[in-house]
């Protein structure tokens, strides 16, 4: 019998030239061994796990030991998710095995004996109630809006769907019920969510329709919980998968469905290396399966709505809101010129609107979400004599002044700064350092103040305010968020986390506090990020028989975003910013990556990224990338100095700059590496 090889990828870099070791395969298990299995090797004279990357009969130049063994009862990879992992190593320039541990998170260990699991306080959410499965199918009644969506994504040839719905429009529920399509067949279905603070409300929601058969996977469960879930997954005892973007990487037994919900949200894009986005590789893995990857969103994402606008995808849209199977309309919207209120002598943070609306809500004993996309009591701590700001020793940003602050779980009451990119703390300054002087005041607006501030106007308000600062213990926010749905508190004060697709029934009144603080970001996404937080967070009022008000502040009435949001129209502000994006060959329309560049020294971090800017612009001439590359930029990091480090970038735009990159040196990404670059394929922020 011939001899046969396998090639063996480790979660550690191998060598300089390889990613992966090859072993001969022993007689024994030639007839079993799988391009994905766990397997055991004598590596160094010690014994190591790697798996099975590909299984081929090229006999190596050199001497090869065997393969021990196949490790039992262990989480193997599928072959289609070795293909996946070399597919994202590829796209998105990382070393395989830096992929391969998106696979195997520290907290699973490949035991031999499957782990004991026992459920504490902290994992109620967690427990799956033993081995025994309680399905209870969905007796949902759609309407017929949702039931014609929930046929066309059964039955289009199109293997991703756009399911575009305005807000409250019932998309949970298609959710639900292709879930039920799924175990039918005896198929697992993944439910996507951008953040940890989703997770319970969408738990809750499957858990009352379809019982015990249910996994969840995000970082803020323990090790025990994880692990347990991870074997549910691999054994085929969860059908429905619902998590954070790590749970794309589960052992899946036969699953038959991807679904992303909020796909237009920044969070599903990681930003470490690999530097993936979870709806591209969701995409991938239904093309790999031969399975349907469903997006849905109120707001999508630009390129999403393009690739559905030019065909690619299949879209469905609902247009209707509805709940318990009645038509409601969309929560009334006003604008206010916080201009107006400045000519009108009015300076406080609270339009007399707003003021007004707040106050009859109360009368009413209904709820009121104030939002605001930033924490902290205030932006910075300015010095009226000589203007001077406050800033990091480590970056070059303004400290944010904090009231109480919370700093691994222990609350100093004393006034404090913060750099919220390093973390560093510094003491309030009696006396300004530049020029001695006792003037100093607070500048900006954060959640404490407004929290503050409404406290003096409406004592007698029961008031929750969620932020990163108020949630950052595990379970924090799904205390918070329950405690609001029972109407604990009457006003909940927050930023992006109470924006993202949270059903709080007797909220009737959205106030946004200032909604112009995305726009002043020099970012080609500013606009679109706008929109999309003002249009979700807008539709957090009147989801249920209570009719909704909105009421936004800005200082820029007329930008078309803030318009689009207001008229809750998400096509007419799709043609606005595709002039935009047209204008400037921004995404949709070319493909980005940046290139970051870091070093202690400034003048070195500047000299690396000119260096590879030459290197970058010898290769286009010297392979004719001229069609796949339209240009090359290098600029300063809008924070230039973070964490004592600085930074510069490279931008290359162009219908496929992965050529570009691929063609700097033999295996691609050699020189990248050489230079400690940070590589980020389809960015969401070139800033």
């Amino acid at each position: 019998m011939a001899n046969i090889y396998a090639e063996i990828l480790l979660s550690r870099k191998v060598g300089t030239n390889t990613n992966t070791l090859t072993y001969r395969v022993p007689d024994g298990l030639k007839a079993v061994l799988q391009k994905g299995n766990i397997v055991g090797i004598g590596l160094r004279n010690k014994k190591t796990r790697g798996v099975v990357a590909s299984i081929h009969e090229h006999k190596p130049a050199y001497e090869t030991k065997e393969i021990l063994e196949v490790v039992q009862k262990a989480a193997h990879l599928s072959p289609w998710q070795i293909e996946l992992l070399f597919w994202m190593s590829d796209y998105y320039f990382c070393p395989p095995h830096k992929v391969l541990k998106l696979f195997f998170p520290n907290t699973i260990s490949q035991k031999k004996k499957l782990p004991q699991w026992l459920p504490n306080a902290e994992e109620t959410l967690c427990q799956n109630q033993g081995r025994e499965q309680k399905i209870l199918f969905p007796t949902l009644i759609l309407t017929t809006e949702q039931e014609q969506t929930f046929e066309t994504i059964l039955k289009t040839n199109k293997k991703t769907i756009l399911l575009h719905g305005i807000t409250g429009s019932g998309k949970t529920e298609i959710y639900r019920r292709l879930a039920a399509n799924q175990i039918q067949q005896n198929k697992q279905i993944l439910i996507l969510v951008p953040e940890i603070s989703l997770t319970p409300q969408t738990f809750q929601n499957f858990r009352e329709e379809f019982g015990n058969a249910i996994a969840v996977l995000h970082s803020q469960l323990t090790a025990k919980a994880k692990e347990k879930h991870w074997y549910d997954i691999y054994h085929g005892e969860a059908k429905i998968i619902i998590g954070s973007r790590s749970a794309l990487f589960a052992p899946f037994a036969d699953l038959g469905m991807i679904v992303m919900d909020e796909e237009h949200e920044f969070s599903y894009k990681q930003d470490q290396s690999p530097r993936y986005h979870a709806r591209d590789v969701a995409i991938k893995m239904a093309e790999l399966l031969g399975i349907k990857c469903i997006l849905g969103s109120a707001t999508p994402a630009l390129e999403s709505y393009y690739n559905a606008a030019q065909g690619h995808y299949e879209l469905v849209t609902l247009k209707q809101r509805i709940q318990k199977q009645n038509i409601v309309t969309l929560p009334a919207v006003t604008i206010i010129d916080l201009r107006e209120e400045i000519r009108k002598k009015n300076f406080s943070i609270f339009s007399e609107l707003l003021i007004q609306k707040i106050t009859e809500k109360l009368e009413k004993q209904e709820q009121i979400i104030l939002f605001l996309n930033r924490r902290g009591a205030a932006c910075a701590i300015l010095c009226r004599e000589c203007g001077h700001i406050e800033k990091c020793d480590n970056c070059d940003v303004a400290m944010t002044y904090h009231k109480n602050l919370t700093v691994e779980r222990v609350i100093l009451p004393a006034q404090r700064l913060i750099c919220h990119h390093c973390g560093s703390i510094k003491n309030i300054p009696l006396l300004c350092p530049k020029c001695d002087s006792a003037f100093i005041r607070y500048i900006g607006l954060g959640t404490q103040r407004i929290e503050e501030e409404i406290k003096k106007i409406f004592p007698k308000a029961r008031i929750l305010r969620a932020d990163k600062d108020t949630t950052n213990q595990r379970g924090s926010f799904e205390k918070l968020y329950n405690a609001f749905k029972n109407h604990e508190a009457d006003i909940l004060i927050g930023t992006q986390m109470i924006g993202k697709g949270l059903h709080l029934p007797q909220v009737s009144l959205v106030g946004v506090i200032l909604a112009d603080l995305s726009l002043t970001i020099p970012d080609f996404r500013s606009a679109e990020r706008t929109f999309q937080i003002l249009t979700q967070v807008a539709g957090r009022a009147g989801r249920e028989a209570k009719k909704g008000e909105v009421v936004i502040q800005t200082y820029l009435p007329e930008n078309y975003a803030i318009q689009k949001a207001i008229e809750h129209d998400y096509a007419g502000f799709f043609e606005e910013e595709m002039k935009v994006r047209k204008t400037f060959a921004y995404p949709p329309i070319n493909k980005l990556i940046k290139l970051t560049f870091i070093d202690k020294d400034a003048k070195k971090c500047l000299q690396k990224a000119k260096n590879m800017l030459d290197i970058l612009n010898e290769t286009v001439q010297k392979n004719d990338l001229k069609n796949a590359v339209t240009s090359i930029t290098n600029y300063p990091a809008l924070i230039t100095r973070l964490k004592n480090e600085y930074r510069w970038h490279i931008l290359i735009t162009g219908q496929n700059p992965a050529l570009l990159l691929k063609g700097v040196s033999e295996n691609g990404s050699k020189i990248l590496h050489d230079v400690d670059v940070r590589i980020d394929v389809d960015p969401t922020s070139v800033v």
